[in-house]
């Protein structure tokens, strides 16, 4: 049984349209037309956070920082207390069985991805997407010395590193997938909350407050063992980008080219930032168009695909 969830979100008041752009995505699916939706306020404007209070079925929470960070390495970056506010959901929004994370900068096509979300969780594990497979370009980053002798530079071993992790533990993770924070699920009894949050003190003492979640998730997930779901890409997509144009909706980039659950904008950086900008997307026979990612722009019936002219 599945029982009751809600879908979390945050950001500050620069993520602000795309928090209501990826609420907008949700109420347009008919099994989320008033699904509960939490918001994590990291430095919404008053108007933001009235607008937001006005809207039914949307709860928004100003929480205390989780873990005390002095000011030197905060440097009023208030957006990051929605990356640490990650690890302790069911403290912000209680009541509710399961509980989804959603990056504000993702919106959901495709309501099936958070329904395996829900799936995983409910088998009492950690549902979420891993940084690997056929859609990255490299499984794993190396620095070579000389002759064949290289050195690990994983995105986990560096953080762990970092952070002050033991040697063993550094190697333990070197080679293992980074878990892509930006969607997840969990029950909310799950003894996963807790081991999260004992990693998240642990690994802010020297490492990076912006990636402190991932690493906290794998040292629960890799090192203590505690049971999890990997799910399939296309529940939280990070790209390369494919459309088809008869559909008029993102999809996988290889076959068999299904269509994204969640599309998530991460490395996006100027289309976040600003809504017109516009990015290659190739079509189902390679052709290459200008597009837009966010939500607005596949709203209804999909975009009006600008194909650039063959050189």
């Amino acid at each position: 049984m599945l029982g009751s969830f809600i879908v979390v979100t945050g950001g500050d008041s620069r993520y602000y349209p795309m928090i209501r752009e990826l609420i907008a995505s949700l109420r347009a699916l008919k099994p989320a037309a008033a699904c509960p939706i939490g918001v994590i306020d990291a430095g919404l404007t008053a108007e933001q956070l009235a607008e937001l209070a006005a809207e039914e079925g949307v709860t928004v929470v100003t929480p205390p920082w989780p873990v005390s960070i002095p000011a030197h390495r905060l440097r009023n970056r208030i957006h990051l207390k929605a990356n640490l506010a990650k690890l302790h959901l069911p403290t912000y929004f209680p009541g509710h069985d399961t509980l989804i994370w959603i990056d504000a900068d993702a919106w959901v096509q495709d309501w099936e991805a958070v329904e395996l979300l829900r799936r995983g969780a409910a088998l009492n594990r950690f549902a979420i997407v891993a940084q690997f497979g056929r859609f990255s370009e490299t499984e794993l980053r190396l620095d070579w010395l000389f002759g064949r002798f290289a050195r690990v530079r994983s995105i986990l071993f560096k953080n762990a590193s970092r952070a002050g992790l033991t040697a063993a533990e550094c190697r333990a993770l070197a080679t293992r997938p980074t878990l892509n924070a930006g969607a997840y699920a969990l029950k909310a009894d799950a003894p996963h909350w807790a081991a999260f949050q004992r990693w998240q003190t642990r690994v802010l003492r020297k490492g990076r407050l912006f990636t402190s979640d991932q690493l906290a998730m794998a040292g629960a997930i890799y090192l203590d063992g505690l049971p999890v779901e990997l799910l399939p890409e296309w529940c939280n997509y990070i790209g390369p980008w494919r459309f088809d144009p008869d559909r008029a909706e993102l999809v996988e980039y290889y076959l068999p080219n299904r269509r994204l659950g969640i599309v998530h904008m991460a490395g996006e950086d100027a289309m976040r930032a600003d809504p017109t900008v516009l990015r290659p997307v190739l079509d189902m026979r390679d052709g290459t168009h200008q597009l837009s990612l966010r939500y607005p722009a596949w709203a209804v019936a999909g975009p009006t695909p600008v194909r650039e002219p063959a050189e």
